[in-house]
């Protein structure tokens, strides 16, 4: 009778426990997710886009355009500039990791077959890294015209910026 009492408890416990992380889940970010809610997720068109409630406090409010304004001391001018200069990336880039994601799930989903088609494998290999090569070169044009817009200090600023950026870009040594 005490074990059934002990299991009983248990169970009651572990529902309640399981029931407040699925609450966290869910509205932990203060909007509930998943299509019972209303809320599909982001379509094609705002996926990349990185809009956030700029209210929020905490680490979220430091997304990458908030964190150059701020870094780069940008004046008001230049932030309006910046923000021409985001959509204008935005616009190169959606395509370009769209593109990449389309080939990359093509790739791999030649594994599904017992012998794969290491010709289409290549192929693919090859258009993968021509469109990485796009969207780096997309990405430094971007920086290149953000560091044309500041002025002699903030160029300072901004090369320790673009070195710490570099910096967190690399890929850790295998097996870290």
């Amino acid at each position: 009778m005490e074990k059934d009492k002990f299991l009983v408890v248990t169970v009651i416990i572990l529902f309640i426990l399981n029931l407040f992380t699925l609450g966290y889940v869910l509205y932990g970010r203060g909007e509930p997710l998943g299509p019972l809610f209303g809320n599909d997720g982001p379509g094609p068109e705002e996926r990349f886009d990185d809009r956030r409630d700029p209210e929020r406090k905490g680490p979220d409010n430091r997304k990458p355009d908030m964190m150059i304004i701020s870094r780069l001391k940008l004046d008001p001018d230049q932030v309006m500039k910046f923000e021409e200069l985001k959509k204008e990336h935005r616009k190169q880039t959606e395509d370009l990791l769209f593109r990449g994601k389309k080939q990359r799930d093509e790739y791999f989903g030649l594994l599904k077959n017992d012998t794969p088609d290491s010709v289409r494998a290549s192929q693919l290999l090859e258009q993968i890294a021509q469109n990485q090569k796009e969207l780096d070169m997309a990405t430094f044009s971007h920086f290149r015209k953000l560091r044309e817009l500041c002025n002699a200090d903030q160029k300072k600023l901004f090369d320790v910026f673009i070195e710490e950026l570099a910096a967190s870009l690399k890929q850790p040594p295998p097996g870290k």
